[in-house]
Order: C-alpha cells, then sequence, then structure tokens
C-alpha cells in the first residue's frame, strides 16, 4: 500500500528557492520530488574515502600547477583557476558539487565561456 502524498510548506528565501528551481531542473525532477530525494538522500560517503579523493585530487593538481609553471604557462594556471572559482562562487558552496545536477551546470558553465566542459 503507497502513501498518499500531500502538500506541504517550505519556509525558503527568494535566493534559495531560485537556486532549488535550477537544481531540480538540471536534475530533470520536479521540485518537491527534488527537495524530497535530496533530504531523503542516504548520508554520503564515508570520510576516510572523501578525505583520500580530496588529497589525490589537490597532489594532481600541484603535480599539474608545476608542470605548467615550469613550462612557461603559468598564466594558463591562473586562467584555469579564476574559471574554477567563478563557477563556484555561482554554484554557493562547495558541497554543492555533489548534487544531481552539478555536471550539467558544468557543462552549461563551459558552453557559456566557450571552452567545453569548463566553466
Amino acid at each position: 500500500m503507497s502513501a498518499a502524498r500531500r502538500q506541504r510548506g517550505l519556509m525558503a528565501t527568494d535566493a534559495e528557492w531560485e537556486r532549488i528551481a535550477r537544481a531540480a531542473g538540471a536534475a530533470g525532477m520536479e521540485m518537491s520530488r527534488y527537495v524530497v530525494a535530496r533530504a531523503l538522500a542516504p548520508d554520503g560517503l564515508p570520510g576516510e574515502v572523501v578525505r583520500r579523493a580530496v588529497r589525490e585530487a589537490l597532489v594532481l593538481s600541484k603535480l599539474e600547477e608545476r608542470r605548467l609553471r615550469e613550462a612557461g604557462a603559468g598564466a594558463a594556471w591562473e586562467d584555469a583557476c579564476d574559471a574554477v572559482d567563478a563557477w563556484m562562487d555561482r554554484e554557493g558552496v562547495l558541497d554543492r558539487l555533489a548534487d544531481p545536477g552539478a555536471a550539467n551546470r558544468w557543462k552549461a558553465a563551459g558552453a557559456e565561456t566557450g571552452r567545453e566542459g569548463a566553466p
């Protein structure tokens, strides 16, 4: 027997509501289903898994930065960092990167700047 859905209320600022609407749209979901799915989603990865993944990404990032600077392409590194910073600022907070629509927004942001898959 399935439970009947009922209308509920939700308090949010206009800016929060707009972000929810964009995220739901990017995930291809109705807003109410998106909010419920996010609220009931299981907790994320274990902390040690996240820590190791972040550590490895940072190590690779440092190596690439060093390689580019030694090759005289430090400006390319700075441009990439600026583009990523701008994209993260538009997203609001870092944990938004794990939401269902983040990959689509990343691609869309890249298309806006004329670079495939880049913010």
